[in-house]
């Protein structure tokens, strides 16, 4: 297991300048999710028969049971224990690799891809502690990396390792690789999906209600660039679209008020459809810290077994 201090600032762990520089998805994932619950108020699921796992700064509210007293009498200092259940959920965790997610603006650490790949480790390595049965799909035009349904338990760190050889690109098969990922949770399981979600104004509310129907729970992490969020760029400027090759000239400040407009419409109405197909939705942004989709999993987690 690895060492965290217990000081270590979680959105210091997990910011994106810092994790985009482990190559190993699993070495980054297990950093990044031992700390973020070491300094953190979250813990994992816990009960009778629960197994120790590590500690954590103990912070007001805490149920006192938790204290290791012992430690206190050696150190004056109150830490809480953490403890992992078994709960048997399958866990599907999407991630879009189409060729708009390898978009890296200037304040960004990484692409957009990375930036997913890295939170789909975190999170598979989060439920992975929680007893979750995990299952991995990126998809290009073609599902690049996947899980079948009874396929047996493959070690997570193989599975991390298969993000490392995918190259963005093409159009992004959506609806193929969300059909593999709900065969393998359903039913009553957690689907879990990272992308863009650009060119899917039509497609999107009918993926989500098919998922829906399937009666799975789903999480929605909307990935976005913030040179594309604000058209910060000076001068005139050429635009390609990276999956059709569509090209236009425009002088950015004069577009910008309007393009703001719409880039905020635009994820107005992808959280709409999300919540109309009751799925949770989360706006990432790939110059902030990690510790948001992974508190937005905790959230729900917890919502789910309290």
């Amino acid at each position: 297991m690895t060492r965290t201090s217990p000081d270590a600032s979680p959105q210091a762990l997990l910011s994106p300048e810092l994790l985009s520089r482990i190559g190993d998805y699993a070495l980054m994932a297990r950093h990044a999710v031992d700390g973020y619950l070491a300094g953190s108020h979250f813990s994992t699921a816990q009960g009778q028969g629960s197994e120790f796992v590590q500690y954590r700064n103990a912070v007001p509210g805490d149920d006192l049971r938790l204290v290791d007293w012992k430690v206190y009498a050696r150190q004056n200092r109150l830490y809480a224990k953490i403890f992992q259940e078994e709960t048997g959920m399958r866990c599907a965790i999407v991630v879009d690799a189409s060729a708009s997610m390898a978009y890296q603006g200037d304040r960004a650490a990484c692409s957009k891809f990375r930036y997913a790949a890295m939170t789909a480790a975190c999170l598979a390595w989060l439920a992975k502690r929680q007893g979750d049965q995990v299952g991995l799909f990126a998809y290009t035009a073609t599902l690049q990396t996947g899980v079948r349904r009874g396929q047996g338990d493959i070690q997570l760190p193989a599975l991390l390792a298969s993000l490392a050889g995918i190259t963005p690109s093409g159009i992004g098969c959506h609806a193929q690789a969300l059909g593999q990922a709900a065969d393998f949770a359903a039913p009553r399981g957690l689907l879990v999906w990272l992308s863009d979600m650009q060119a899917m104004d039509d497609e999107l509310p009918r993926l989500l209600r098919l998922l829906h129907g399937r009666h799975l729970e789903c999480i929605a992490f909307q990935v976005a660039d913030p040179d594309e969020m604000d058209l910060l760029f000076q001068g005139t400027a050429r635009f390609i679209d990276s999956e059709t090759g569509e090209a236009i000239t425009a002088v950015p400040s004069a577009i910008r008020q309007e393009y703001q407009r719409q880039v905020s419409q635009f994820h107005q109405d992808v959280r709409n459809a999300c919540l109309a197909a009751e799925t949770d939705y989360t706006l990432l942004r790939t110059d902030q810290s990690l510790a948001d989709a992974l508190t937005a999993y905790l959230h729900y987690r917890k919502g789910r077994t309290s």
